[in-house]
């Protein structure tokens, strides 16, 4: 851990830590966890060049907790000032408390180090960020200039339609007090700004914003010392609502910006030539996506967070697809050319503004998609800098799998990598995650292709995110994809995508990520086929409130941008995998088309009655909560047609029940905030509860057959629904009653029942 002993700024925390923020507990661990490639942290650069400390060093302390069970003799720390010279900078300790600790006087700017333990190179495992020096894995400090005085958060309160807060002027190195008249604070909201009268009374200053309508607000504070040096503004984000807003009560609703709806004709663009049109823009744009918040479609599912994919502007033209033969357009945003720019063709700065203010206004968060692993090879870093990036082999070609090479592999020859290990490169993109949010009110992010990105990568993105936005105690959400399978041998052999996943969480890492082998092991062998059972069913929603860390917000789902649909996976499902089965897959030809029975939507709905009722921030995939079908990227990016009056009578049917589950989950706070507790499963049936620790809870049944179930389910004490108590479907259906702490359940076909008191 390091910071600077008494003249630090961080808006984040009035504390002891650092830029690097680590008084929360890193991510970081002493043997650097799972990074490139499984290398050892022990590391150390060689013939390093010393990095020159002018006179305007600050004192910045580092500090080492050893971990339990251990007592080293000797600890101490080098980096860049010493050229990573052994022994380095010795550390006194320990003292009362087992801390090591040494002062190293450093200069303002990014700093890489290490820890020595007993001899032993290590990062420090409380470290928020990694620096790469002549290619070599580092902790990071920012060390800030002490002589600037700071502003920090000393208190506040929160309430409909009311803020106030309380403000401390911490003076600089030279102790020079605040100049009252150099005071101000800024409110905003949807991009527009207003000044608010102040009270400063010696170094604290009193915010109070009365009379707040519904919304986003953002309050900027800024102050100057008597000699005129500006302290680094201070940032504090909130919400009035009614209820305070918790991650845990997310319902993502993702979509492809250009496949939603067009909004806008005036920037629509021409097909592009030799392109199958499936893999062409398709004209739908920010203001499209801005009419159906509008339309109220959103709210009817009770989605309480959009996720978009990249806003970015994209090439122009076209470039081949992964089979060498066919031609595809960059419509779905993954594929940047501009680091600060929103496509044109899906409306830029205004639309996307727009966008975000609609949003807000109906309690929608915003999470822009960020891309981190590569860019598009026209992209303006690109020729500016060449040295940030890199290519390697092919991403699944022969000799390159997506697990040992996940770290070198690049997605396509035009996809060249953004090299992490350029500090430069880490830097921009720091800023450019600052810069998104910061422009655009954005509410966090999902970040792409978390398994193919250094620690580094992660670790400086958030920790830069968190530093700037934070300071008020609003979370920016940060959730990730680190993309895995599961195989169907238990837990045991699937303990490594598990630990995966869960290294980017933390902290000053990610809130959670997308569940991969949830999506694998239910969605997919339970409700697409019938390979196992709602016991199976049962025990691996378990297994994820088991296998993630404590607090994680993980995101369940059963059908992504990267996946077949589900109801085109159940319509083949079973068939010989040499035969039909292969349709789902196919890009180009003999693709599949729409189902031709009711059954794959009466199991889609069944599997929607699970998702809507799983923890965390369960994600529907624009299109599903209807049935939309479709193969393989780019068949399964059709067109929305969630407005139109087209639908089937199996899609509405479909839609209908969806907005059910969603209005149950938004107004059944176990269903959002509840832990997961087992209830009753058979092959046919499983009955769960979710249970709050204020004692709220909600029970939840599903028949994934096509023949009615009846069950008895004892009801586990824990649950204290005593006998009596009547619960009620909050779907419409029969309520039932708590007799001899159990309860009989009678469910249809494809059926399903959501109780509560």
């Amino acid at each position: 851990m390091v910071h600077q002993t008494k003249y630090l700024f961080l808006p984040l925390f009035l504390s002891l830590c650092l830029s690097l923020l680590a008084c929360g507990g890193g991510s970081g661990n002493a043997d650097g966890g799972i990074d490139a490639g499984g290398d050892a942290v022990a590391d150390v650069v060689v013939d390093a060049p010393i990095v020159d400390v002018d006179a305007g060093a600050c004192e910045t302390t580092f500090t080492f907790t050893p971990p339990a069970g251990t007592a080293p003799k000797a600890v101490s720390v080098a980096g860049e000032w010493d050229g990573f010279a052994a022994p380095g900078v010795a550390m006194t300790g320990p003292d009362g408390s087992g801390v090591f600790s040494a002062k190293v006087p450093l200069a303002p700017g990014w700093w890489a180090y290490k820890i020595i333990v007993d001899g032993n190179w290590q990062l420090d495992p409380q470290s928020t960020t990694r620096k790469y020096v002549g290619g070599v894995e580092n902790s990071g400090v920012t060390v800030g200039d002490c002589y600037l005085p700071s502003l920090a958060l000393a208190s506040q309160n929160n309430s409909k339609g009311h803020y106030s807060a309380q403000v401390s002027f911490v003076p600089g190195a030279a102790q020079t007090q605040i100049d009252p008249t150099t005071v101000t604070v800024t409110l905003r909201k949807d991009f527009t700004d207003s000044s608010l009268v102040t009270n400063t009374s010696g170094s604290s200053i009193a915010i109070d914003a009365a009379n707040l309508a519904a919304g986003k607000y953002t309050i900027f504070v800024d102050a100057k010392d008597r000699l005129g040096r500006a302290a680094p503004r201070l940032r504090l984000v909130f919400w009035s609502e009614d209820q305070t807003f918790d991650w845990r009560d997310s319902l993502i609703y993702m979509a492809v910006t250009d496949r939603l709806k067009n909004g806008d004709k005036s920037n629509d663009v021409a097909p592009t030539p030799n392109v199958d049109h499936r893999a062409d823009f398709h004209n739908g744009d920010l203001a499209g996506v801005q009419q159906v918040i509008e339309s109220g479609a959103l709210d009817q599912l009770g989605v309480r967070v959009l996720w978009l994919t990249p806003f970015n502007t994209n090439p122009k033209g076209a470039f081949f697809d992964s089979d060498g033969v066919d031609l595809v357009t960059g419509y779905h945003g993954y594929w940047p050319v501009k680091g600060r720019e929103v496509d044109p063709r899906l409306g830029g700065t205004p639309a996307l503004q727009s966008l975000v203010k609609s949003a807000h206004a109906h309690g929608i968060r915003v999470l822009m998609d960020f891309v981190i692993h590569h860019v598009h090879k026209d992209h303006e870093y690109v020729a500016a800098h060449p040295d940030w990036f890199h290519q390697g082999c092919l991403c699944g070609s022969n000799n390159c799998d997506w697990d040992s090479h996940r770290l070198d592999c690049v997605f396509s020859d035009y996809l060249p990598n953004i090299d992490w290990t350029v500090p430069a490169a880490s830097q921009q993109m720091e800023d450019d995650a600052v810069w998104w949010l910061d422009t655009f009110d954005l509410d966090g992010y999902r970040v792409d292709a978390v398994k193919q990105v250094p620690d580094a990568a992660v670790m400086n993105v958030a920790t830069a995110v968190r530093r700037e936005f934070e300071a008020s105690g609003l979370r920016v959400f940060m959730t990730g994809e680190t993309a895995m399978g599961w195989s169907d041998c238990g837990l045991a052999c699937n303990q490594w995508q598990y630990d995966l996943i869960s290294h980017y969480i933390g902290p000053w890492m990610l809130d959670g990520q997308f569940d991969f082998p949830l999506y694998y092991a239910v969605p997919m062998q339970v409700f697409v086929n019938d390979t196992h059972g709602m016991i199976h069913a049962d025990y691996w929603s378990q297994a994820s409130g088991w296998e993630y860390p404590n607090g994680s917000i993980m995101s369940p789902y059963i059908g992504s941008q990267d996946t077949p649909r589900f109801v085109t996976l159940a319509t083949y499902r079973g068939q010989d995998a040499a035969h039909d089965r292969s349709i789902p897959g196919n890009k180009w030809t003999n693709y599949a088309g729409p189902p031709d029975s009711s059954e794959p939507y009466q199991r889609l709905r069944v599997a929607m009655s699970w998702l809507l009722a799983q923890p965390g921030a369960p994600m529907v995939y624009y299109g599903d909560e209807y049935g939309e079908w479709g193969g393989a990227d780019p068949n399964n990016r059709a067109d929305w047609r969630g407005d139109s009056q087209t639908l089937s009578p199996d899609e509405q049917t479909t839609l209908t029940l969806v907005r059910k589950l969603g209005q149950a989950r938004k107004n059944l706070v176990a269903l959002r905030r509840g832990a997961y507790v087992p209830v009753f499963a058979n092959e046919p049936v499983v009955v769960f509860a979710r249970q709050t620790t204020a004692g709220d809870v909600a029970l939840v049944a599903i028949n994934r057959t096509s023949s009615p179930q009846s069950v008895v389910a004892p009801l586990p004490v824990s649950l204290a629904l005593a006998d009596g108590t009547t619960l009620n479907d909050a779907l419409g259906g029969a309520s039932v009653k708590v007799a001899a702490q159990s309860i009989a359940v009678n469910l249809p076909a494809w059926g399903q029942a959501i109780f509560a008191p």
